[in-house]
């Protein structure tokens, strides 16, 4: 009897391993799809956190899920956990598609992050972006971290190359634009210009910078500490005059220098967010109209 029962119970231990196995297959699925629908509301946390359980219980395509938690953390704003599962979801993928999002997804965390040679480090890994909404990306991507450097010219390039990837030729001109006004503004404002025209004159480098208020400040401060000087140089000394007047003066006079340098640096910075800020909108425009297509 033995020799027939142990064939027969084999058997049975065999087909109930692979129905369990197909059970907790299907149980996986189920906790993924529970996932997706958890991002697509908008629940990143939650989403995350399935995620992760199917990813621990060995859910068979980990590089998928890797990238999906990796988009979950960085909706959450967790750029340092989304930056090591999109690494994972790399080193995990034989798909070149796949590598290659993985990458942009990380690169996009390190720019939030403001580390803009790194992010342009890892987009150098990018042979080729096959797929043109990848291409688009990977341009868009560039012409940030270039601009955060203010590398200007790699960055219009960047940026003109996404704007043809969305088909528009209008899209490219109006960048030019843009890039062309960041030029003239930062001729406009320069810093140690302002710094220089204060020296000459205090008041000036406020005044080139068309903070006209702290420009008047300035001279009345310093024109009021020079007739101080004066008055203190005809009821004394002009040597004790110098030796009580002059630190203020020099505190005062140095730091209006100082004060419109940064003021004019200020200056600069805002029209060139300013012009930023109508390259993203154009392209986010432009997007638009090639979604509509």
């Amino acid at each position: 009897m033995n020799w027939f029962r142990k064939p027969v119970v084999l058997f049975l231990v065999i087909i109930n391993f692979f129905s369990i196995q197909l059970t907790y297959c299907q149980n996986l699925d189920a906790i993924v799809d529970f996932s997706d629908q958890q991002f697509a509301k908008g629940n990143f946390e939650l989403a995350a956190n399935e995620y992760n359980r199917a990813l621990f219980f060995g859910y068979y395509a980990s590089d998928q899920l890797c990238l999906k938690i990796a988009n979950c953390y960085f909706n959450q704003n967790q750029l340092e956990q989304s930056a090591r599962f999109y690494d994972r979801a790399y080193f995990s993928s034989s798909s070149d598609s796949l590598k290659t999002e993985a990458i942009l997804g990380k690169s996009f965390s390190l720019i939030l992050d403001k580390k803009y040679v790194m992010a342009l480090s890892e987009l150098m890994n990018i042979d080729s972006a096959k797929i043109n909404n990848q291409e688009v990306k990977l341009n868009f991507l560039k012409g940030i971290a270039y601009f955060g450097l203010h590398e200007d010219d790699l960055s219009e390039e960047a940026f003109r190359k996404c704007a043809e990837g969305l088909s528009s030729n209008t899209g490219t001109s109006e960048i030019e634009t843009d890039f062309n006004a960041i030029r003239k503004s930062e001729k406009r404002y320069n810093p140690h210009t302002a710094w220089l025209l204060s020296l000459l004159v205090p008041g000036a480098g406020q005044l080139y910078s068309g903070e006209f208020k702290e420009a008047a400040n300035s001279a009345a401060l310093l024109g009021g500490l020079l007739y101080l000087t004066v008055s203190f140089a005809g009821k004394y000394s002009v040597f004790e005059a110098i030796a009580v007047v002059l630190p203020w003066f020099q505190r005062y006079y140095m730091g209006g220098a100082n004060k419109a340098e940064k003021l004019t640096l200020e200056k600069q910075l805002a029209n060139r967010y300013q012009s930023y800020q109508s390259i993203m909108k154009r392209l986010e425009v432009e997007c638009q109209k090639n979604q509509m297509k």
